[in-house]
């Protein structure tokens, strides 16, 4: 059974701008993943996970992130970004009589949005910043 290890976070973002540098678009989270532990591939064997992947990109700040999504039919509130884990932040409206209403959440760190009605990621498309 062939072993491997975990690169800390600087080998990953090493390699993350090796991939970037080489293909200007990756529409896919699967496909970063498969590409980073490609790269950091020598004489050891590497391994990690595509969650990862896409928290160090956000982290690097190398990497522009789109994010797409799909609307699910459920209203709620929400307090951590689905894509990077952080607090999401309130956009909030005043009302006619002074009072406020939630209109949606709003993630600082990657970009995430959402209204009342709940969005979903299901891709990622990570390109070169530039």
């Amino acid at each position: 059974m062939p072993r491997y290890r975990i690169p800390d976070d600087e080998q990953v973002a090493a390699a993350l701008e090796r991939v970037i540098a080489t293909k200007r678009e990756v529409d896919s989270q699967r496909k970063l993943k498969r590409f980073v532990e490609k790269e950091l591939q020598g004489e050891e064997v590497f391994r990690i996970g595509e969650v990862r992947v896409r928290h160090v990109a956000i982290d690097s700040g190398i990497i522009d992130l789109k994010i797409i999504c799909r609307e699910s039919g459920k209203t709620r509130s929400m307090a951590k970004c689905p894509v990077c884990t952080a607090r999401l932040k309130r956009v909030r409206n005043m009302t006619v009589w002074g009072g406020t209403v939630t209109l949606g959440y709003h993630c600082e760190r990657c970009g995430y949005w959402t209204g009342i009605k709940h969005r979903i990621p299901v891709r990622y498309v990570f390109t070169r910043r530039g």
